[in-house]
């Protein structure tokens, strides 16, 4: 839920003792633990066996009372603020447009995935990005469609958390920030990144660049009202299952990263050589 309501995070921070409640009563969540207390393994139903017993092994979470606690909080924000809002907006903006409306938000995104690849030395994949950032832009209705994707125009999403990655550094420490979600040392300098090139961040002032992305957040949640709460439901601990799902995605975007040296299958970059 990142970039979402920011002053509720100015608010947790005063008060911290609120956000460690048992999210909006449900009981099934466990207490938060002592720091010293022994973690049971727990095993990711989304994940491969293999893939998280090797994942979980790697994860370090020293902060996990502190985690738990904004864990509780997002789960608090999301259940009284965002599900409700995202259940108001679907019933007066139809599917239709709240798509349109996700697919201009991820077109705006371009520098972002442009300068990543550019870092990772990925400039056939830079040139696919820039070539769906024109196409979209144009004949697209600036980003409202995706006329790209029917021409064969490959995407190539890359993050900055994804490009320290790429060049061997560690997620580090496990941390689940307020009002942003599940994210580590790495992730959290990666969101600060890939904030920066932002248009938001430069556009209009501190209102633009709050409510731009929180209308963002709300547009993206009335797309997906109910997988949170299926989640939830198929976890014995949805922290740790959030925790395990975060790594696992993180691992398979650097592995990816990895995967795309090679020359991407797309007639535009076979075209431009």
């Amino acid at each position: 839920m990142k970039s979402l309501y920011l002053s509720a995070c100015l608010f947790v921070f005063v008060s911290p003792a609120l956000a460690a409640e048992n999210p909006a009563g449900q009981g099934s969540l466990p207490a938060v633990r002592s720091a010293g207390e022994e973690e049971k393994p727990f095993r990711d139903p989304f994940a491969g066996e293999s893939q998280s017993a090797k994942t979980q092994s790697k994860i370090k979470d020293p902060l996990q009372p502190i985690n738990r606690a904004f864990f509780h909080f997002n789960d608090k924000l999301y259940l009284w603020i965002v599900k409700p809002g995202g259940k108001a907006y679907s019933k007066i903006v139809p599917q239709p447009a709240r798509t349109c409306v996700g697919r201009l938000f991820e077109n705006v995104k371009y520098p972002v995935r442009l300068v990543n690849n550019l870092l990772q030395l990925k400039f056939k994949a830079a040139g696919l990005e820039t070539g769906r950032f024109v196409v979209n832009s144009t004949v697209g209705v600036g980003g409202l469609f995706d006329p790209a994707k029917r021409w064969k125009i490959e995407a190539c999403p890359a993050t900055f958390d994804q490009t320290l990655g790429l060049y061997g550094l560690g997620p580090g420490i496990y941390l689940d920030l307020p009002v942003f979600g599940p994210s580590s040392t790495r992730g959290t300098a990666g969101l600060a990144a890939d904030g920066m090139l932002s248009p938001w961040s430069y556009i209009g002032g501190v209102g633009v660049a709050i409510g731009v992305p929180a209308y963002r957040e709300e547009n993206n949640a009335s797309l997906h009202l109910g997988e949170y709460e299926s989640f939830k439901k198929a976890t014995l601990d949805p922290y740790v299952a959030m925790r395990s799902a975060y790594y696992e995605s993180r691992v398979e975007a650097v592995e990816k990263s990895k995967a795309k040296k090679s020359r991407p299958n797309s007639r535009f970059a076979r075209g431009a050589e």
